[in-house]
């Protein structure tokens, strides 16, 4: 693999890794603050989307590591 090449997939990696953290965080606050998501009325499905958006980067991070 090529320096620039390696680079690229090093920095999608990074990205992938930064939005998995991300989206971590906000369940975790889902899970343990319910007053400061007090705007969400149906909460588990405010959940249930933070989860599979959690689940594709997840995805697309193992898809990465496998291939390149």
């Amino acid at each position: 693999m090529t320096d620039e090449r390696m680079r690229k997939v090093n920095v999608l990696k990074l990205i992938y890794e930064a939005q998995v953290a991300s989206a971590k965080v906000d369940i975790d606050n889902y899970l343990d603050n319910s007053v400061g998501v007090a705007e969400h009325p149906n909460l588990m499905d405010s959940l249930d989307d933070l989860v599979t958006k959690l689940s594709t980067i997840e995805d697309k991070l193992i898809c990465l590591k496998k291939n390149f």
